[in-house]
């Protein structure tokens, strides 16, 4: 009885393993099919230098809606302190009243707020530390040790950046298949096909894409990653209640 129950299981396994992997490469065939007919809404667009990394990139960080500032005003601590920039893109300073900062970089936000100074104080000396980074967001999901939200610290970040935010791909990830999707001013979606195993350990920096806020880049999991992760829900309560069986035999 013992012996027969586990021939039982290990058939089940390989007769599901196998099922599965014609069901997966059939899948991937059809997927393949609708990658080359896809909507008019969605276009593939292959490496294009207008979205590759280079030096320069303008990567100055402009302010926007919830960053949180450090600004000091030497020998005037009364006006100095730490300040969130609202919905408005303003914040609510001291004596003076709201200032309209977004989209300024730090140094220009300076050189508002000096000016608006000069009317209380003389030759106001100001300084702006961003203390919070958090109006501009990309997302990488998928197969990677910290998926979600990436905080910047500029108006783009790279790829290559962005992995190592998010604690770089996983084993379980098809590096060779990941996908950046880009949002544009029209409503539609631009994807950009992604070699990241190229870029991260052959050096390819034709795939080390600029990131623009709103961007998502997606990894996906290796064919026997989701293989793996289907089958064993499936074997797990068979798994154990072979194991149940073969106590009830023993006792």
């Amino acid at each position: 009885m013992k012996v027969t129950l586990f021939r039982y299981v290990s058939c089940m396994k390989s007769l599901l393993g196998i099922s599965f992997v014609f069901l997966c490469s059939g899948g991937a065939y059809a997927q393949n099919l609708a990658l080359i007919d896809q909507s008019p809404e969605i276009k593939v667009y292959e490496a294009s230098k207008a979205y590759i990394a280079n030096e320069e990139q303008d990567s100055r960080y402009t302010l926007g809606t919830n960053d949180v500032l450090t600004i000091t005003v030497q020998r005037h601590p009364e006006v100095s302190g730490r300040y969130a920039i609202n919905t408005e893109g303003k914040i609510q300073f001291e004596f003076v009243g709201d200032i309209l900062i977004s989209g300024m970089t730090k140094e220009q936000a300076a050189a508002v707020i000096t000016k608006r100074l000069e009317k209380y104080i003389i030759r106001p000396d100001v300084t702006v530390v961003i203390t919070e980074y958090n109006s501009k967001v990309v997302y990488v999901i998928g197969e990677v040790g910290v998926p979600g939200k990436i905080y910047m610290r500029g108006n783009t970040i790279t790829i290559r950046d962005a992995l190592l935010a998010a604690n770089l791909p996983q084993l379980t990830a098809a590096t060779e298949k990941a996908t950046l999707f880009t949002p544009a001013d029209n409503g539609k979606v631009v994807l950009h096909k992604v070699n990241v195993y190229d870029l991260l350990y052959k050096g390819d920096l034709r795939q080390n894409y600029v990131m623009k806020p709103g961007d998502t880049l997606y990894l996906p999991a290796t064919l026997w990653a989701k293989v793996a992760r289907f089958i064993n829900p499936i074997t797990q309560p068979i798994g154990q209640a072979a194991g149940t069986a073969v106590s009830v035999h023993a006792l």
